[in-house]
């Protein structure tokens, strides 16, 4: 089995020892969904080639949400970002998807990029060591220094619409042609403190960089 395979495992075993059966599993389309406007469903990936996900969102408001509810210990749900995945040489990756205008002044877009990514990796190892407290996994899949590993494997990818960020994918395009990925200021710090990468792509980036080459 791949990492991913054993991840998805683990996460299905810890809702469902916590009495909650969820269907996790999606991909890149269907996480990319934008349904705030209810008439108007926009999907911001509609690549040829799609890629099965943990649905992280789902998993976040329908079962770590609840079980946290039991313990007595919130009632509210985690920010995530949208879709998780891991390859072949366990490179993990957070993809969030905004069709939105990035603008230098939209703190509130910012702040809710950075409060999924910090959400979202403290979901993840707060299921992860739980699982080995209560003997359901062993070390191996237990990283006793999660600061290291997510310096050394872990990438958290915002995805915007072309459309809308017209300077965006400038910006994206001309630090690829330079062999870069591109960090907007807000994204910095997850980069400086937390990340292996943190980096924005456009629509078409997404499929190019990292849906065709993808290998689980």
């Amino acid at each position: 089995m791949s990492k991913f395979d054993d991840f998805k495992e683990i996460l299905l075993t810890y809702l469902e020892s916590n009495g909650i059966v969820l269907d996790i599993i999606s991909n890149l389309h269907e996480t990319s969904l934008n349904d705030a406007d209810k008439n108007n469903k926009v999907y911001l990936y509609n690549g040829k080639k799609d890629l099965e996900v943990i649905d992280m969102d789902l998993i976040a408001k329908k079962g770590y949400k609840d079980i946290k509810h039991a313990k007595n210990i919130s009632n509210n749900f985690i920010n995530t970002a949208d879709a998780f995945l891991i390859n072949r040489g366990n490179e993990w990756y957070f993809i969030e998807f905004k069709d939105a205008t990035i603008k230098a002044d939209n703190d509130k877009l910012k702040n809710n990029v950075i409060r999924k990514a910090y959400s979202n990796w403290y979901m993840l190892l707060d299921i992860l060591y739980s699982m080995r407290e209560s003997g359901q996994i062993d070390n191996d899949f237990v990283y006793e220094n999660p600061i290291t590993f997510a310096k050394q494997h872990v990438h958290y990818i915002l995805v915007c619409s072309t459309e809308k960020n017209p300077t965006v994918y400038i910006q994206v395009k001309n630090c690829d042609l330079m062999g870069e990925k591109y960090t907007p200021l807000f994204m910095q710090r997850l980069k400086d403190y937390l990340f292996k990468e943190a980096y924005v792509y456009t629509e078409q980036f997404l499929e190019r960089k990292l849906v065709e080459k993808f290998v689980y």
